[in-house]
């Protein structure tokens, strides 16, 4: 599918007739926000991660603003959000939707803790064996980074973590793949459930989806002819929006703020 740039000048035109029709309609437009590529840069261990100052104003604006919600939807736990992206008027979403989306019940939880745990022993000896490879168990779910692995060492760890993979299935989990990162998340969590569950929470009236990876896409399909769902960087997409990345998000951020107050829009179309 072919995608727009969503900071052209054509497709800009559609953004503000979008914002007009929410006002109109007294709804609010709602803006949600993977964090990992999207919001910030990818880095190579997560703990490494800065939010930019200037995105970090943005952000902290755009919440600020009259008929706007915020919300971040990250494969990350919710502690690390909130310590990436603290302060008011921000809705945050962790782990697919697991923390604060759609969170399971007490006997969920415990069969979701216990299988997490499985899989991290099953992982661990596999990571182990490929210098580079790492685990991260978020509790609810658990990961496999490899983004230090050498890259001719990928295929044949993605082929050990087959059999795992089938495992995890029985156990009720699926993957979801990221930039150099797979996760183990319990069945009928994604990001599409999650932002489902956002909007019926927030009712708006047109939502901006961002994110950068194959686990945004059921985030994407989630969304409606008069929404924006914008893939963040390159690869394929189903998302008929584009921007280059954080970058490019940070000035969607600015120029809505510019948009709201009334001023102009030069700067996202220049």
């Amino acid at each position: 599918m072919r995608t727009r740039f969503l900071l052209a000048r054509s497709v800009w035109e559609r953004v503000r007739e979008a914002l007009r029709g929410a006002e109109r309609t007294d709804k609010r437009v709602l803006v949600a926000l993977d964090f990992d590529g999207t919001v910030v840069p990818i880095v190579n261990r997560p703990t490494e991660v800065r939010v930019p100052v200037r995105t970090r104003d943005s952000l902290a604006k755009v919440a600020r603003l009259d008929g706007v919600q915020v919300a971040a939807l990250s494969a990350r736990p919710l502690r690390d959000l909130a310590r990436y992206l603290p302060g008011r008027g921000i809705l945050r979403v962790g782990q697919y939707g697991l923390e604060n989306g759609n969170p399971p019940g007490r006997a969920l939880r415990a069969r979701i803790h216990a299988g997490v745990a499985r899989l991290r022993d099953l992982l661990e000896p596999i990571a182990t064996r490929y210098s580079g490879a790492w685990i991260e168990d978020k509790g609810l779910t658990v990961a496999v980074h490899f983004r230090d692995l050498a890259p001719s060492r990928r295929a044949a760890l993605s082929k050990a973590l087959g059999p795992v993979t089938a495992r995890a299935r029985r156990l009720g989990f699926h993957t979801e793949r990221g930039r150099q990162v797979l996760d183990f998340v319990p069945s009928r969590y994604d990001k599409g459930r999650a932002l489902r569950a956002l909007r019926r929470r927030v009712r708006p009236a047109v939502t901006f989806y961002f994110g950068d990876t194959a686990g945004d896409e059921p985030a994407f399909a989630a969304l409606g002819k008069a929404d924006f769902p914008v893939r963040v960087g390159p690869g394929p997409t189903a998302a008929p929006y584009r921007v280059r990345g954080p970058e490019d998000v940070a000035r969607f951020l600015r120029a809505l703020v510019a948009l709201r107050r009334d001023r102009s829009n030069e700067e996202v179309t220049r």
